[in-house]
């Protein structure tokens, strides 16, 4: 496989409104209003009444997984009897490190965390076990030390798009992966796992990498960009939902539904888009995550920690792929 590396394309972080941390042990913090569902259900679940404070960091609730992550984490904590607390640092690690610094002072009981940086977060994660605080790392691994970890096999799901993207594609052409800074271990690892899958069984194919960071729209105008300057483009590989989104948007502004997509994280809003497009849909598959399963498990093991039970270091989440023919077939 041809693998070629294109200059870097960087773009501002959307700014998000990170939460005000509130004072005293055990009670939970006041939320900014994300815009979304899950916003609309904290009163509900985010109860202050239970025996435990359990918080609950997503890498930003700007995304439907983030959202979709914590809507699980607070179904469980209902389910549970615990208060559930989430702060949102919209994909800034500056903000992740203050929201860290903010629920150890306050006294909580757990954190689950998908970090934004898996190697900055490390320092206070320890900080945060040094204080008696239960650490769970979900998603996106740190390699700190932590209670339990609840991840999903990256390059597994790396390896089914490609697959997918050669049985519809063929072994000839060229595709371009969208990449994320490699502090994101996630992103990361399910390139890599694109791209080694691809050596593998479609070798004469091209890989031309191109990094965005930033919001949906940043990454359409990377895709955009990239459409133009290599034309002979035949795939586009994203690793999450914002990037999947922002090439299928630029492939249909730009005429180009000859692109075809393998993207990442199977949002309800990319089901909608598989389900209007028919079979034919260039947004061939997403790799399902089950994000709603992942906020459940990671707040459940949180629970069974403070509980005194026992709990693996490691539990691996299942991931399977959602294809456009399938969902248009009603499967």
């Amino acid at each position: 496989m041809k693998t070629k590396q294109v200059g870097l394309l960087m773009a501002a972080v959307m700014a998000v409104s990170m939460i005000a941390g509130c004072g005293g042990s055990k009670e939970a913090s006041t939320a900014t209003d994300t815009s979304n569902e899950a916003a609309a259900d904290q009163q509900e679940n985010d109860s202050q009444d239970g025996k435990y404070t359990i918080a609950m960091i997503t890498y930003s609730l700007a995304e439907e997984f983030g959202v979709d992550a914590l809507k699980g984490a607070q179904e469980k904590a209902a389910e549970l009897g615990v208060n559930l607390v989430y702060q949102d640092p919209a994909a800034d690690m500056q903000k992740d490190i203050a929201i860290m610094e903010d629920l150890i002072t306050q006294g909580v009981d757990a954190i689950c965390i998908s970090p934004i940086d898996a190697q900055a977060i490390a320092p206070y994660i320890d900080k945060a076990r040094e204080n008696g605080v239960v650490v769970v790392n979900w998603d996106i691994e740190t390699q700190a030390e932590v209670d339990a970890k609840v991840l999903t096999d990256n390059f597994e799901g790396g390896a089914l798009g490609a697959e997918y993207l050669v049985e519809k594609m063929g072994t000839q052409g060229k595709v371009l992966v969208v990449t994320d800074l490699e502090s994101v271990t996630s992103t990361y690892e399910r390139n890599k796992g694109f791209e080694d899958k691809m050596a593998e069984i479609a070798p004469d194919v091209e890989i031309v990498e191109q990094l965005s960071s930033g919001t949906r729209d940043t990454h359409r105008t990377t895709v955009e960009n990239m459409l133009q300057a290599h034309p002979d483009i035949t795939g586009i590989f994203c690793a999450d939902g914002d990037r999947t989104l922002g090439a299928y948007v630029a492939c249909q502004a730009n005429n180009r539904q000859d692109v075809l997509i393998a993207g990442y994280d199977a949002t309800p809003e990319q089901k909608e888009i598989m389900q209007q497009d028919g079979a034919e849909c260039n947004m061939i598959c997403a790799t399902n995550l089950h994000p709603d399963n992942l906020g459940k498990v990671s707040t459940e093991i949180a629970y069974k920690i403070l509980e005194g039970e026992e709990v693996p270091e490691l539990t691996m989440s299942d991931i399977d792929l959602m294809k456009a023919e399938d969902v248009a077939a009603g499967k």
